[in-house]
């Protein structure tokens, strides 16, 4: 089970020191599963964004109604997801917009070491990488910034 591995990863990461301090999900209700099987049982708190659902190119894509998943998954903060959060019009410009506003977004959060459970579309836009399905990706990504303010 993929899922299964992915949790081995993240508890020999842990286990190591690594000190994850919240997981970002897509409120897709797959990512939202792989996140819970992944991170669940640890104490760190789970926030949906929406800008990091993937690439809302086919049915499959569509999300589910906010209202509905608060129902679902109580132990994840969904403040920042709107209603209707998904783009059943997505085109190649506006998933980069999307990525843009998440990566902005991303540098405002007040946290260091965060988990980002999304999707390989979306993650092949934001970072230009190829990602498997639930694999496990280290990125030590600075704020230019956060690296000027260093004198970097």
């Amino acid at each position: 089970n993929q899922v299964a591995d992915l949790r081995r990863e993240v508890d020999i990461l842990i286990k190591s020191g690594v000190k994850i301090e919240k997981v970002i999900v897509s409120p897709m209700t797959r990512t939202l599963q792989t996140a819970w099987g992944t991170f669940g049982g640890y104490n760190i708190p789970f926030q949906a964004c929406h800008l990091v659902s993937e690439y809302c190119d086919a049915p499959c894509n569509y999300g589910t109604k906010k209202s509905q998943l608060e129902g679902a998954w109580p132990q994840v903060d969904f403040t920042v997801v709107p209603e209707i959060w998904w783009n059943e019009e997505e085109t190649d410009v506006t998933i980069t917009v999307r990525a843009k506003r998440f990566r902005e977004w991303l540098f405002k959060q007040p946290e260091k070491c965060l988990a980002i459970v999304s999707h390989a579309g979306f993650l092949h836009e934001l970072l230009q990488e190829q990602f498997r399905n639930c694999e496990l990706k280290r990125i030590n990504w600075i704020h230019r910034s956060r690296r000027q303010a260093r004198g970097h």
